[in-house]
């Protein structure tokens, strides 16, 4: 790719430091686009890169790009052979980047590519100004959706919507959230819409408080010695038909499993430590199901946003600050306090 000119983007150089940078703009090569970011947004998994040592990056090279996967804005770029979308067109950034011909990315579920390559790590991020990737990976924005719906579609709505499918919540099921951060708060404004009772799971008071605005039936404490019992009750005495696991903390992981009735459902969708279960007595005797759930598919955009309309949700309602692209560093030390709820970054 040639350089024609530069970009303001935000890097981050780890051991919670981010900068603001001066980049070469790139020019999209063959099947590439080049998007003008308008939104992007601060996602959890942004943290365990924030949180990473410097030293680490560094050694990896991952200080070199702009990080950060969520963002949507407008062609400004085309590459040879690209016949859509077109300078001009509204998109959203979908950042699980595959080789496009191997049998996962046919299937639309470039995240199982043997050859992914990641935002922020061999790629520049959506945390800049311009952004140029595979035609392929971009999603068509209509425009009775902005670019801040657009970045959250892209990324924390569209994984609520897939754990939530995953998870089949519906007015038969009742349905806990383990952990209520922006993922969390968007689980239960799925599972809610999809008519799941819903109860969610924290330490922070803060989020609880958050959930019970957005009309969830209840909230329960995870330090409360009391907690898993507090479930079982809510799911009429047996247990939860379904649990939906989003901060990736050993302990809420094992209570996401204990708090199951028979037969029930586990979707891990959290990034963390490792855990450990005790299969025989967790698994076995309950015939539970335990899935992985990564975002959603290609194939499930047009789905994803039909259901946004239909039930008129409010996904912005999530968004607590919204920040100038200039003031990334303010933006990150408060997503890393882990108390607040989406954090937007605007480009123009």
């Amino acid at each position: 790719m040639t350089q024609t000119s530069t970009m303001t983007c935000v890097v981050c150089l780890g051991d919670r430091q981010v900068e603001i940078r001066e980049m070469p703009v790139e020019t999209p090569g063959p099947e590439e686009v080049r998007v003008a970011i308008k939104a992007s947004a601060v996602c959890g998994s942004d943290l365990h890169q924030y949180r990473q040592s410097a030293a680490e990056r560094a050694d990896l090279g991952w200080n070199r790009f702009a990080f950060g996967h969520e963002g949507a804005g407008v062609v400004d770029a085309v590459g040879p052979g690209v016949l859509h979308p077109q300078v001009g067109a509204r998109v959203a950034i979908y950042h699980l980047v595959g080789c496009g011909h191997c049998v996962h990315c046919r299937r639309g579920e470039p995240g199982f590519c043997a050859q992914i390559s990641s935002f922020g790590r061999v790629r520049q991020g959506t945390n800049a100004e311009f952004i140029v990737l595979p035609a392929r990976s971009t999603l068509p924005l209509p425009d009775d959706f902005d670019f801040v719906d657009g970045a959250l579609l892209a990324c924390n709505v569209g994984t609520a919507y897939g754990a939530s499918r995953k998870a089949r919540a519906s007015g038969d099921s009742t349905l806990a959230v383990f952990g209520l951060g922006p993922v969390g708060l968007y689980c239960v404004m799925v599972a809610r819409a999809m008519g799941a009772k819903v109860v969610g799971v924290d330490v922070q008071a803060s989020r609880m408080e958050l959930a019970r605005e957005h009309g969830i039936d209840a909230t329960v404490d995870a330090a409360d010695d009391d907690a898993t019992a507090h479930l079982l009750e809510f799911g009429e005495g047996e247990g939860l038909h379904a649990s939906i696991e989003t901060s990736g903390n050993p302990a809420a992981r094992t209570q996401a499993i204990d708090a199951l009735r028979v037969h029930g459902r586990y979707v891990e969708i959290g990034v963390g430590a490792d855990t450990t279960i005790k299969p025989s007595q967790q698994l076995m005797q309950k015939e539970l199901t335990l899935m992985g759930s990564w975002i959603f598919k290609l194939h499930e955009w047009e789905d994803l946003l039909a259901f946004v309309r239909r039930h008129a949700l409010p996904i912005q309602a999530v968004v607590a600050k919204r920040f100038r692209a200039a003031d990334a560093v303010a933006a990150f030390e408060l997503a890393d306090a882990a108390t607040t709820g989406k954090l937007v970054l605007e480009w123009t």
